[in-house]
């Protein structure tokens, strides 16, 4: 993922994800301890796409 984000950028990337993807909770797209690269695979395992897939969803929003 070539752009990086900080927590501000994550709450308005988190609602967009949720009105695409209605699966997700807001405990899902919480931030929790850990790195963005945790957060972000255990949202695409939960969508079951790749990592990659879904860094290229948050690239477009």
């Amino acid at each position: 993922m070539e752009k990086d984000f900080n927590i501000t950028d994550w709450n308005s990337i988190k609602w967009e994800l949720q009105k695409r993807y209605p699966e997700l909770t807001k405990s899902d797209l919480l931030w929790r301890q850990g790195s963005k690269e945790d957060v972000l695979q255990m949202i695409a395992q939960k969508l079951g796409i790749a990592r990659k897939d879904l860094e290229t969803e948050i690239e477009k929003i």
